[in-house]
């Protein structure tokens, strides 16, 4: 690779990178201070809400993200409220913490804890919006979900575009976790197709051990895709150097996105390994601290 080439790729890597966003869980608060030393200001941070933490947990993590100057993305797990009322007392608590975008999702309970078995019921009952919320993002679904058909999906995006626009609310989606790149490219270009501009993101694995990515992705229902973690140069690589990341299916979205074959608005990272080695992370490739691989297969962040 010449030179310039090698410099046009870097810029485009830096390029997607330049509006990740990063999860952490409520309890990496502690963390928070450092992780505004690595991130531009007013990076999305999704804040994950585990069974065993209360939505005023959740608050006070958010509200921990806003005074350290980068943006809260508190997930509300559709199944976790119990009714109406308590939709628009999380969206009042989130309101006062100075949150203006969250992450709704069903939630991966077996079954609703109260009046909600989906994002639906939630979203149509307009307590975000009334609260002040103008982001939305919701989850998208590249290798399928395990209790919808294809079709069904397809519904659910569009009734939700049109739910958020006639409440004023800006829609994204973010992807569940894929390990490869190849399911998203598809999985946007359907969005597309299918008429639906919002902004999507892929979800992507942080660093993480072999072992923890594998537990995650059985969690988190990833695909087909989990075959990248035990074979090819990913799993070469976490058997010998411990941890494996995205760096492959980085570098081939970046090459689709300056291709013109996709328009994410930029990526998403879970932060399996650690919130702080994520942050860390994001942060190198967003400089550019990186090496390409010469026969192509993703990069190595310089140390």
């Amino acid at each position: 690779m010449s030179e310039s080439a090698h410099a046009t790729e870097i810029a485009q890597i830096k390029s997607l990178m330049a509006n990740a966003s990063v999860e952490m869980t409520c309890k990496d608060t502690h963390d928070l201070a450092e992780a505004a030393t690595l991130l531009p200001a007013n990076t999305d941070i999704f804040i994950a809400l585990f069974p065993n933490q209360t939505f005023a947990e959740l608050t006070e993590a958010a509200a921990a993200v806003r005074a350290a100057g980068l943006n809260p993305v508190p997930h509300v797990p559709a199944r976790r409220v119990k009714d109406v009322a308590e939709v628009a007392q999380i969206a009042q608590g989130f309101a006062q913490a100075g949150v203006t975008k969250i992450l709704l999702i069903a939630g991966d309970m077996p079954a609703p804890e109260g009046a909600f078995d989906s994002t639906v019921g939630v979203l149509e009952s307009g307590e975000f919006a009334k609260a002040g919320i103008t982001e939305m993002y919701m989850a998208g679904h590249p290798e399928g979900h395990a209790h919808m058909t294809t079709e069904q999906l397809r519904q659910y995006e569009a009734h939700k575009v049109a739910v958020t626009k006639q409440q004023g609310v800006k829609l994204s989606f973010v992807t569940q976790v894929v390990f490869e790149p190849e399911p998203m490219i598809e999985w946007e270009n359907t969005l597309r197709a299918n008429g639906i501009q919002n902004e999507a993101r892929p979800g992507l694995p942080g660093p993480a051990s072999l072992k923890t990515l594998l537990r995650y992705a059985k969690i988190c229902g990833a695909g087909a895709s989990i075959r990248a973690l035990t074979g090819g140069k990913m799993g070469l690589v976490a058997s010998l150097l411990g941890d494996s990341g995205p760096e492959d299916s980085i570098r081939t979205l970046a090459a689709a996105q300056a291709a013109g074959k996709t328009g994410f608005g930029g990526l998403h990272f879970f932060a399996f390994g650690g919130f702080l080695k994520t942050c860390k992370f994001v942060s190198a490739v967003m400089h550019g601290n990186i090496t390409l691989d010469a026969k192509g297969e993703g990069f190595s962040v310089k140390s």
